[in-house]
């Protein structure tokens, strides 16, 4: 059974699926025209490198201005800001393309290698609250599918060492239709699984975190793109005015609605 969510704000039924898991599959958060927007967006920029190869893309909202609809999205923004509170930044995003025959990642948890965050305490802090995309069909196993140790973000033990493809009876297949998010902790365990199709499957992910993690899918934000996006945005790209002590209060927090 999938933690199921709807597009919105974070229900309270949500909120302990999400604390008990350590993630939510919401079905239909984007429109099938936003799919097809998105997708396009998607293939273009990885037409630029070689085929054939598993491939993520970061900061693509300012090559594909479809993506930057992402940065903001109305079906999940109101669920980042339940769970992380109003000060946060899109730390990272990044375009995946997982290949037609690519035969799968490895088990780990999101967030530096150099610093783990289960390091940080135990259960592990929520520091990256990761949204993924679905822009092509995964409504069944073998399409490059995600796969979850439900509240594995909780264990004070680290799992065992093994393979993918040993059998762990608690590990949990996502499957989902294009338009599908899949909102989900970074200290939940996970890899992405073979793809068995003749397609190449995309995910867009979008990662937010507190505003002092530094973003890893950039350097610095791109002046052009800035001068061209809302207010909102710039926000959460964390492009705050800072005061004389960094953190230590009189950030004006960002312009959202309601």
């Amino acid at each position: 059974m999938d933690p199921l969510g709807k597009p919105g704000s974070l229900t309270e039924w949500e909120r302990y699926m999400f604390d008990v898991s350590g993630f939510l599959v919401i079905p239909d958060a984007l429109s099938q025209e936003e799919v097809s927007e998105f997708l396009e967006a998607a293939k273009r920029l990885h037409a630029a490198y070689p085929a054939g190869q598993w491939r993520q893309i970061g900061a693509a909202y300012e090559q594909e201005a479809a993506i930057a609809n992402l940065i903001d999205h109305p079906s999940v923004l109101q669920k980042v800001r339940a769970l992380l509170g109003d000060y946060f930044i899109l730390q990272s995003s990044w375009c995946t393309r997982s290949p037609s025959g690519f035969g799968g990642q490895n088990w780990h948890q999101d967030g530096s290698g150099l610093y783990e965050f289960r390091k940080l305490a135990t259960p592990t802090p929520l520091v990256q609250l990761r949204v993924g995309y679905f822009l092509t069909d995964q409504s069944e196993p073998g399409m490059g599918n995600m796969i979850m140790i439900p509240g594995s973000h909780n264990a004070a033990l680290p799992k065992p060492k093994g393979p993918v493809d040993e059998d762990i009876p608690i590990a949990h297949t996502i499957c989902g239709k294009p338009g599908t998010a899949l909102l989900f902790h970074q200290g939940v365990w996970h890899c992405g699984t073979k793809n068995t199709k003749e397609f190449d499957r995309y995910i867009q992910h979008m990662v937010y975190a507190p505003p002092w993690l530094v973003p890893s899918d950039r350097k610095g934000n791109d002046p052009k793109f800035l001068a061209g996006t809302t207010p909102l945005r710039r926000a959460l790209l964390g492009e705050w005015d800072r005061p004389e002590a960094p953190f230590g209060g009189g950030y004006p927090p960002p312009p959202f609605e309601g």
